[in-house]
């Protein structure tokens, strides 16, 4: 199965909400490689003219590693909204599916799902990463 094409692929959206200034605070991309076996993560701190952020990109094998940098990278005293997506236009490699691109097509037509205001509690956390993980297809 090298070269199949995944035409469908959920992607899981943290918001994280700064619990002081009430603006978004960090935007991660979460989505499985089922071809490579990894996770793959792209995000970006708040972002405006005055205060650009870099947009980070980095991938882990082991769920409980990535819930790690998870909870490593959003504060426990803040909420974040999460939102599933299905992508159905990714391209064949997980590496030129860039914070951008998951970005220009972050839109309602592609959410199957959001919940606001969630901590960020391990437990569900692990849960909404095996979901990724093994909810998937292989049909062209």
């Amino acid at each position: 199965m090298s070269d199949y094409t995944i035409p469908d692929c959920l992607v899981l959206k943290l918001e994280e909400v700064d619990s002081a200034s009430k603006e978004i605070d960090t935007t991660v991309y979460i989505f499985y490689d089922k071809k490579e076996h990894n996770y793959v993560i792209r995000g970006q701190r708040r972002w405006s003219p005055k205060s650009p952020s870099c947009v980070y990109s980095f991938i882990s094998e082991d769920v409980n590693s990535l819930a790690d940098f998870l909870q490593y990278i959003i504060s426990k005293d803040n909420i974040v909204t999460e939102v599933l997506y299905n992508y159905d236009n990714f391209p064949n490699e997980s590496y030129d599916i860039t914070f951008e691109f998951l970005k220009q097509f972050d839109h309602d037509t592609w959410e199957i799902s959001g919940y606001n205001n969630q901590k960020l509690g391990k437990k569900r956390l692990l849960k909404n990463l095996r979901m990724l993980r093994n909810v998937f297809n292989y049909y062209k």
